[in-house]
């Protein structure tokens, strides 16, 4: 994002790091116009005209420390980095895609990775950086999940602490049909982070763009990404707080649910990707992707047996010698393995809490928490 559009967005946020003031919105969702037809269509399109923004929506009313902590990660930065910028890589890579500079801008699928994208003016236009509905799913228009997140009461302002158990549920089934991915879905989440890491597109890859950055749902989550000051706006959690508040669930259990869904997400996405993929200069890289996530699980099950993981890696069992090579049946046998296995990542999310899997704990601490260079060299330096 260029210089000016760093202030405006510091303007519109009501930010002033380090200090976090707020204001009130009267507007806390909108029905998008529609968009009209583009010339590139994205991975992203048929939600794109239901993203607010950070700013719309004004997600630091009830989140000021998360949006502060959210602007000095590389997920804020990412525009700037990669869009605005039409040199070295990403002019590269826009030129393979038959992309301009301008479309970088626009309804590209490199803004699908790299921004939040929403329709403004009737048009698609990069908005932010990859922001809170980038993870947590686009919440506008009247049947979104950004009003009845944060209401616990059918007509009444009331605090959280008094919602009723009844209108909990309801709330929340109701934010889930709404498209909301909550903290406790972990499953869902690591969707979020693999859609984008896990690269889907074999044009790309062909220019020299990476297949897969040296992503972990664990270590990723636990550093510069993690936001989790619900209940105390001046702490940031080691796990969602509100739902150790709420389940009694620890950060230990649910470092290890994480390290385990998030490894048979990597691999059912490697899969989804490998059943369309036909360039055998490409294949390969994907391959290995999917060799590394099929090897962790089996690495899991040695340490921590358990059934869903059992089946998972015998269903890989067959795959295993032709990951590499092009075949005919590709599409179907790739997306059939790809289907079972998240029903299994979906059982074993279900059926466990984390609490009987400590022996995974030599495996997990070899994953310190995640920071980017630029973090680092602004952030962490003594």
């Amino acid at each position: 994002m260029k210089p000016n559009h760093y202030l405006l967005l510091l303007i519109i946020l009501g930010l002033v790091i380090p200090g976090v003031s707020s204001i009130s919105s009267e507007k806390m969702y909108a029905t998008e116009p529609v968009a009209g037809a583009e010339k590139f269509t994205s991975l992203e399109n048929t939600t794109t005209n239901k993203i607010m923004g950070i700013a719309a929506a004004d997600c630091k009313k009830c989140h000021p420390s998360e949006v502060a902590s959210w602007m000095k990660t590389v997920h804020f930065q990412s525009p700037d980095l990669r869009l605005y910028k039409f040199e070295g890589n990403t002019k590269k890579y826009a030129n393979a895609l038959g992309l301009t500079s301008a479309d970088l801008l626009a309804d590209s699928i490199c803004a699908d990775c790299h921004a939040t994208k929403a329709i403004r003016d009737g048009k698609t236009k990069v908005i932010s950086g990859i922001s809170c509905e980038s993870c947590h799913g686009a919440s506008g228009g009247k049947e979104g999940w950004l009003n009845r997140h944060q209401s616990y009461h059918n007509s009444m302002p009331i605090p959280r602490a008094e919602e009723t158990p009844e209108h909990r549920t309801a709330r929340l089934n109701a934010c889930d049909n709404a498209g909301m991915r909550r903290s406790s879905n972990l499953y869902d989440l690591s969707k979020s982070c693999f859609k984008c890491h896990l690269v889907g597109n074999e044009k790309l890859i062909a220019a020299g763009h990476k297949s897969a950055s040296a992503f972990d749902f664990v270590s990723w989550t636990s550093g510069e990404m993690k936001h989790n000051f619900l209940v105390n706006k001046s702490k940031n959690a080691d796990a969602p707080s509100l739902w150790m508040e709420r389940t009694g669930g620890t950060a230990e259990n649910r470092r290890r649910m994480k390290f385990v869904v998030g490894t048979l997400v990597q691999l059912e996405t490697a899969l989804r990707l490998r059943a369309k993929f036909t360039n055998p200069a490409v294949i390969p890289q994907l391959g290995g992707v999917t060799a590394a996530a099929s090897g962790k699980l089996a690495q899991i099950s040695a340490f921590a047996p358990a059934p869903e993981i059992q089946k998972v890696t015998t269903l890989m069992g067959p795959l295993l010698a032709t990951l590499f090579i092009p075949q005919p049946n590709d599409n179907e046998t790739y997306t059939k393995v790809a289907d079972q296995i998240a029903e299994q990542a979906k059982l074993f999310a279900e059926n466990h809490d984390g609490s009987k899997l400590a022996a995974l704990d030599t495996m997990i601490n070899q994953l310190p928490p995640h920071f980017s260079q630029q973090y680092k060299d602004k952030y962490l330096k003594n």
